[in-house]
Order: structure tokens, then sequence, then C-alpha cells
């Protein structure tokens, strides 16, 4: 009996390496959820990172563009003022009243020093250029920005932004009054890196002036590092194309939030203000957020790693003991126990298993007891509980079998010694019709009656019951020469095989049933048994056994009509099988045929010739004896013209 520690009895290398295998999948499995999860998260939270950077830097530039429009107005309110307070100096209208060009233009370069403009100058009011120190070249010239000057004559004074000499300047228009206006002035100042540098620290965004009047558009001034100007003056076209929108743009390998917003009306002034943001520097804090997720990811994962391989081998470890147990049970090994520790489920089913053992082992020591009395097939069915009282009708072949004058020869025996001999011969006969696929019905003293194509029908049933017929001729006389040479007695036995229809089925009451098989056909049969006596052969089939059985040679014997039946049968006895028959016993069973076919034919003369030549060969003289009988009882008492040749037998 194997061991109850499975882990002992199992082969331990198969069992470890399933287990394994089981182990990985659930840590694999567990794991990868995690990492799915993990990664949809990610990826989901990126997104939003991703978006919610893009709206905080793109809500950052439209701040920085509201500062530097509110820069632009108070720095344009602060030129006023002071341009203002110039016109109104006494000493700077009389230089103006002397119309002589350099004295105002000394005025004019002394004024633009003091407040720091880039320059100055006198517009006539009829829009000549009296004098003006950015472009002392311009005097007597019409002002190239006469829009500035209508709107100063419309609102009192201008202010705006306009190229001079290639350069932005923002340009301060108002008049000089005495107290009517006699002229007007205009003040520049520079709208360069500088300016653009101061509005970076004021903004906290990088800013570059562009001209939109060129093609491509021109960078004007810049807190741009040179390293990524090249990039931005690639990209100022679809940045003014995007306006008033944002824009994202890639400035020597960094991502640039940019928004543009024009400095003037651009049918005026094309002049456009780009304020950049870098998306790296947003996302910082996203970033440091992005580390802490993936420190906490890497936790996660650890844990889930550890806790993953407990809960597995918790559940493997169990599953492992039960295969093992399963494996043992394949072998026919029921003495086991499975102890197994872990979780409530796991120990019920371990007790479930447990359970289970002793009633396969329960089942199988009934099947082995049901099979031991009757066959394996009821046996099922019994384990089944598919057996009830009734019976269908089936189309079976029955053999009976009987061991010739047991009865005599256990009379010289001891009762134990009759026993064993008698076990001997149904051992012998048992195995061969199990080996053919029959089912040993019952036991009828020294008999035995088997059954082909109940309860179980297969094709080939009449075959394999003719073969099971000729094999117990056969194996019987094996065992005789095993008995003779311990000094046994070693009789013959008879066998009847007939097919027919018949009712199979459970006989008996619902406490106690018996299965087996009934009707005229199994009758039959058990008449052809007894005739085997008469006719001194080994089996006796009927006619429809011949009928549907191949490559089989048989002897008819005769046609009878046996004892409680009216309708004859041909009776035959099965040689061999095709080719196991030589030729001289081919030829006396053909003298044997054409002796009964004169005989039939009423030919008496002819067949008692027939018979008496073979009356002498082995295997033929009883027979020949009892037609040699039949012809002196029909030559003395001839039968009538519708005479079938059968004849009716008495004896049971």
């Amino acid at each position: 009996m194997a061991n109850p520690d499975i882990d002992k009895t199992t082969p331990i290398g198969v069992i470890d390496r399933r287990t394994a295998r089981l182990q990985d999948r659930i840590v694999v499995f567990f794991v990868g959820l995690l990492m799915v999860v993990l990664l949809a998260s990610f990826w989901m939270i990126h997104l939003t990172v991703e978006r919610t950077a893009q709206k905080t830097v793109r809500s950052e530039l439209e701040g920085s563009a509201r500062v530097f429009k509110y820069l632009l107005e108070l720095n344009s309110q602060k030129f006023l003022a002071a341009t203002s307070v110039l016109t109104k100096d006494f000493g700077f209208r009389e230089a103006i009243a002397t119309r002589d060009r350099d004295t105002i233009l000394s005025a004019l370069t002394n004024h633009a020093a003091r407040i720091n403009a880039s320059g100055m100058g006198v517009i006539g009011l009829d829009g000549i250029v009296v004098s003006d120190s950015l472009s002392p070249g311009s005097a007597g010239k019409p002002y190239p920005f006469a829009d500035l000057i209508s709107e100063a004559g419309t609102r009192g004074d201008a202010s705006g932004i306009r190229l001079i000499g290639g350069k932005p300047h923002q340009i301060i228009i108002v008049p000089v009054l005495a107290p009517l206006p006699i002229s007007w002035v205009s003040i520049s100042f520079a709208v360069d890196d500088a300016v653009a540098l101061e509005r970076k620290r004021l903004t906290s965004t990088d800013i570059t002036f562009v001209d939109a009047s060129t093609n491509p558009p021109r960078i004007l001034a810049t807190t741009v590092p040179v390293s990524r100007q090249a990039d931005l003056a690639k990209s100022v076209a679809a940045i003014l194309k995007a306006a008033p929108n944002a824009t994202r743009v890639n400035l020597a390998g960094d991502e640039f939030e940019v928004l543009s917003i024009p400095l003037e009306d651009a049918r005026r002034a094309p002049l456009h203000a780009l304020l950049q943001l870098s998306v790296e520097e947003g996302l910082e804090n996203y970033k440091l957020l992005q580390v802490v997720m993936l420190f906490l990811a890497a936790i996660c994962i650890g844990t889930t790693l550890l806790g993953s391989i407990r809960i597995a081998r918790r559940v493997t470890r169990p599953i492992a003991a039960l295969a093992a147990a399963a494996r043992e049970i394949e072998r026919g090994n029921y003495n086991i126990t499975v102890n197994s520790t872990g979780s409530f489920e796991i120990q019920q089913l371990a007790s479930a298993f447990t359970g289970m053992t002793r009633g396969l082992a329960e089942r199988d020591n009934m099947r082995d007891i049901l099979g031991k009395v009757s066959s394996h097939q009821v046996a099922e069915q019994l384990l089944k509980g598919e057996i009830e009282l009734g019976g269908v009708e089936v189309v079976a072949s029955v053999m009976f079998t009987d061991v010739r004058n047991f009865t005599a020869l256990a009379e010289k025996m001891t009762p134990t010694q009759s026993l064993a001999l008698l076990n001997e011969f149904l051992t012998e006969i048992s195995r061969i019709v199990e080996e053919h696929e029959g089912v040993v019905d019952k036991y009828i003293g020294d008999g035995v009656m088997a059954l082909f194509g109940a309860p179980v029908p297969r094709e080939g049933d009449t075959q394999r019951a003719v073969q099971a017929a000729l094999a117990v001729r056969d194996g019987v006389r094996e065992l005789g020469k095993r008995l003779a040479k311990r000094g046994l007695p070693n009789p013959e036995v008879g066998c009847g095989l007939n097919t027919s229809n018949m009712i199979a089925g459970n006989i008996g009451s619902a406490t106690r049933l018996n299965y087996t098989v009934l009707g005229d056909g199994v009758n039959l049969a058990s008449r052809f048994e007894g005739l085997t006596k008469r006719y001194h052969v080994p089996i006796v089939a009927g006619e429809r056994t011949h009928d549907q059985s191949t490559g089989i040679v048989w002897r008819e014997i005769d046609k009878v009509r046996v004892h409680g039946r009216v309708k004859p049968e041909r009776i035959f006895e099965p040689l061999g099988a095709v080719g196991s028959i030589d030729r001289y016993d081919l030829d006396r069973l053909q003298a044997w045929h054409d002796a009964l076919e004169h005989f039939r034919g009423r030919r008496w003369a002819v067949a008692k010739a027939a018979f008496e030549s073979l009356s002498g060969m082995q295997g033929y003289g009883r027979l020949s004896e009892i037609y040699l009988g039949y012809i002196r009882d029909l030559s003395a008492t001839p039968p009538p013209p519708d005479w079938d040749g059968a004849f009716t037998l008495y004896e049971k």
C-alpha cells in the first residue's frame, strides 16, 4: 500500500515542475493584472497631466498677455505724460516758434536725452517734418505716419508702434499749444532686446517682436537664446496663423507654448509680440508627481509579487497534494489521506476529496463483488442505479454449456475435489466468453449460460458467439490434457447455441433482481445443448446462428422438431474457421452433405450406401448410425408426400 504521505509516494520532480508552472501562472497573472492596471492608470494620468499642463501653460500665457498689454498701455501713458510736460515748456515752445531748424534740432536732441527717448521730431500742422533728431534728413518731407497725426488731431494725442529704419519704435504724438496748436511733436522710443528683456522680467515669459509684413516674417527683437532663434524663425508663420490661439512648437528639442499678440492694427503696422512659455518647466511639478507615482507603483508591484507568490504557494501546494492523491487513486491505491492546511475552502476541498476517495474505494469493492456474481455490464448498471424491473426485446445469441457426466464423476471424488474440478471448467469457459465480449449470465450447476448481444448489443455479436463456442470446445480439450497429466478426469463439454429475438431485462422483485434473457429462442438454445449428447458432437447451433455468421465451416446435422415446438429447425455444427480445415476433412464433409441430400430426396438406397461408407470415419459414426436408423424406419413406413425431412424429438 502507498504511504499516506502524498509527498513521499509521488514523483517529486514531476509534481514540483507542475506546481512551479501553476505558481508561475498565478504570479504572472496577478503581477500582469497589476501592471495592466498601473499602465492604464499611468497612461490616463499622463494624458490628463498633458492636457492639464497645456491648459495651465496656456492660461499662464494668456495671463502674461494681459500683463503685457497692460504694460504697453502703461508705458504709452507714461510717455504721453512726459511728452505733454515737455510741450508745455516755455523754452521749448520758444525754440519751435523760431522756425530755425538747427535751433529746433538742438532742443529736440537735448529734450530726447532728458527722457531717454530714441528721438524727437517736430511736424508742422501741414504734416511736413520741420526737424527730427532720429532722422535729420527727413526735414521738409511729409511725416511717414500720417495716421498718427490724424489720430492726434482727433483725440488730442496718439500713440503707436511703427518701424523706423527697420526697427520697431513706440511713437508718441502730442500738439504744441500756444495756446492753439502750432505744430506736432513726435517722440520715439526704441522697442529692442532690452525692452523685450524688461517685459520678460515683468511677465515671466520669453518675448519676441516680429514683423509679419515680410515673407518669411522677420524677428525684430527677442529674449530667446540664440540656439533657439533659428527654429523660432521657422515657426513664426505657423504661430501667426494659429493666432489668437496658442500653439506648441519645438525649439532646439524643447517644447514651448507660444501665443501671438498684435501690437497694432494689422492694416497700420503688422507687428506682433510672441510670448513663449516652456512646457518642460510647466510640467516640473507634474514630473515630480510622476516620480512619486512610479515609486509607489514599484512598491505596489513588489508587494503584489510577494503576496501573489505566497498566495500561489498556499493554493498550489494543496492542489499538488490533491493531484498526487488523484494519481495514486488512478493507480488503484485508495489508502490515502489528504492532509491540507490553508483556507477554509481548501480544507473543505481536501475533506471532500478524502470522502470521495473512500466512496471510490467502496464503489470499486462493490464493483468487484458485483462483477463476480453478475456481468460487468450489469454491475455498471447497478452502480449507476439504472436497473429497473422489466425488459426490452433484443436480438441476441445465447450459449448453454454443460460438462458431460460431471455428476457421475463427482460421485467418485470428495465434495472439495469435485468443486475444485468444476471451478476449473467454469473458469476456463468464463474466460473465453469474456474474451469474446460475451456476458456470463449465470452458472447452472455444472453449466454456463452466456449472452452475446445483451445487455449491450454490438456489431458482430453472433459471429463472436460462434467463435466463443469453438474456443470453448478447443479450450476445454486443452484443459482436459492438463487435468489428465494431474491424474484428474477430463470430461467433454457440450455447447448449445441459438440466435433469436428475446426479452432481455430484470426479473424478480423491487428488492431483489436478476438480469437475464427470456423467450422461446433461449429455451431452444438449451435444447440444442441437450442434443449434443444425442449426436455426439461438441456444438449444436440453430439455423439463424448459421445464417448470420461468416467465415465458418459448418456441418449440417439434422432437421428436427424439439419437444414443445411445431416448427422444425435445421441444426448445424461449426467445425472451424475457413482455412483451418484440411482437405481430407472437407472431402468427408462434402460426402456427408451429399448423403443428406440423397436422404431428403428419398433416395434411400443411395443414402444408405453413403452413410455406411461414412460410418467408419471419425466424427461421423454416431451421425451415420442415426440416419441409417431413419432409413430403416422410413423404408418400413414410407413418409407422406408432404414430408419435410424433419424428425420430432420427444426427449428434453
